[in-house]
């Protein structure tokens, strides 16, 4: 089951090193979901652009290349089927509020129920569990 990184660590002077090495290992691994889930977002974009104003597009867009950098940075997921339904809700919403917090709750779970709703009607990439959960 994917997990979800979060408080603080303590890193001793001579593990830096190696700390960053890691992090750097972890980035160059994680890089074809992240290069993945960017173009799945630029699609989305063109997508929302056909239907909605483009401040509302921008704003949606915005929030899942946010969800995108969470997921890369703040889980162990490598694929769109092992986003659990916590991950895309409350810790995402959690997270985005802590560091950002520029929109309301609400924003953050409709730009994040419509890219879920655009990749499994439009790129047949189905998460159930993720689109059950907007459905409550």
């Amino acid at each position: 089951m994917a997990q979800v990184f979060s408080g603080k660590m303590v890193i001793h002077g001579n593990q830096i090193k190696t700390l960053l090495k890691n992090l750097e290992d972890a980035d160059e691994q994680i890089q074809p979901f992240r290069d993945f889930l960017e173009k799945l977002n630029k699609e989305f974009e063109q997508y929302l652009s056909e239907k909605f104003s483009s401040r509302t597009v921008r704003k949606h867009c915005n929030i899942v290349a946010l969800f995108i950098d969470f997921l890369c940075w703040n889980t162990d997921v490598e694929s769109i089927d092992e986003i659990t339904r916590g991950i895309a809700n409350s810790h995402f919403r959690k997270w985005y509020m802590s560091k950002v917090g520029d929109c309301t709750e609400s924003d953050l779970k409709t730009a994040i129920k419509k890219f879920f709703q655009f990749i499994n009607e439009e790129k047949g990439i189905t998460n159930e569990a993720v689109l059950k959960s907007f459905t409550r």
